[in-house]
């Protein structure tokens, strides 16, 4: 495992990257975009900027980002937990029709005192259980930092 350390002006947190995974900054839309090497399926997280004293339940918003999508899923297809650094985080998976094919989704909230990571993770329907397990260890190493 090699400990990623991200610190920008919209959040600060750290995980661990599994070897043969990769990732790059995105230029585009900001974060990082995670994949294993010739891996089938791509994990975005993204930081957004809070009020430092803002408190924040990822699963509320979560459950706001689904509904945005028009995405219905029950209250127990969430797992939530507890995160390093005193955060939490809210995660679900799903499968949505995209053009002509199914496609997995996992997507999760993680929230730290002034702080809200977003991530998103997709795959062919079929293909998920190479990496699913592996992104949900990625995603359970998150470790919300102080900004300095």
């Amino acid at each position: 495992m090699t400990k990623i350390r991200y610190r920008e002006s919209d959040g600060a947190f750290d995980l661990d990257l599994p070897g043969g995974w990769q990732m790059d900054r995105d230029a585009e839309d900001g974060g990082l975009l995670i994949s294993a090497e010739d891996g089938v399926g791509l994990l975005h997280v993204i930081a957004f900027d809070r009020d430092p004293e803002e408190e924040t339940d990822p699963a509320e918003e979560l459950y706001a980002f689904l509904e945005d999508q028009e995405i219905e899923i029950e209250e127990d297809e969430v797992d939530d937990f507890e995160l390093e650094g005193g955060g939490a985080i809210a995660l679900c998976e799903y499968l949505a029709e995209e053009e002509d094919e199914v496609a997995f989704w996992m997507v999760g909230v993680a929230t730290a005192k002034g702080q809200l990571l977003f991530a998103s993770y997709s795959c062919p329907s079929g293909e998920e259980e190479k990496e699913s397990v592996i992104v949900r260890d990625i995603l359970a190493s998150i470790a919300f930092r102080t900004r300095s």
